[in-house]
């Protein structure tokens, strides 16, 4: 029963802190780990990290002043529902959270202005050759 759930017959991680085990069980544990055992305290380690830095990035950009009620409502919701999709959904939605919460810069007046003087100036260029398009044509044809 040594290796259920990753736990030696003491209830520790294998491969954990290892100081008060006996020579026996040390030289049994190291064995456990060539038989492809992961090590369980590791990887929970490594998973209550990355939580934590999830949780302190979602906390900094909650704590932020621009940020109203109903858009911390409605992270917060996001959130909660990331955490009860079972598997692959909730990734797939999480990652689709990330996408939706990279925002676009704001585009200033002036760029606003050109792009609108561009497009009406594509526009006219096009209405005039139609325009001298048609001059060629015949009576009939026009």
């Amino acid at each position: 029963m040594a290796g259920l759930w990753g736990l030696n017959r003491h209830g520790h991680f294998i491969g954990g802190n290892r100081a008060e085990e006996s020579f026996v069980e040390k030289y049994l544990s190291w064995t456990q780990l060539f038989e492809s055992v992961p090590n369980v305290q590791g990887i929970v380690l490594l998973e209550l990290q990355k939580v934590l830095q999830q949780v302190r990035s979602e906390w900094a950009s909650m704590d932020s002043e621009s940020v109203g009620d109903r858009q911390r409502t409605r992270r917060l919701l996001f959130l909660f529902q990331c955490d009860l999709l079972p598997g692959i959904s909730g990734q797939i939605l999480s990652s689709k959270g990330a996408r939706e919460s990279a925002s676009a810069g704001a585009v200033t007046v002036d760029q606003k202005l050109a792009a609108y003087t561009v497009i009406l100036a594509v526009n006219a260029a096009m209405l005039f050759y139609i325009f001298l398009f048609a001059l060629q044509q015949t009576k009939y044809r026009q």
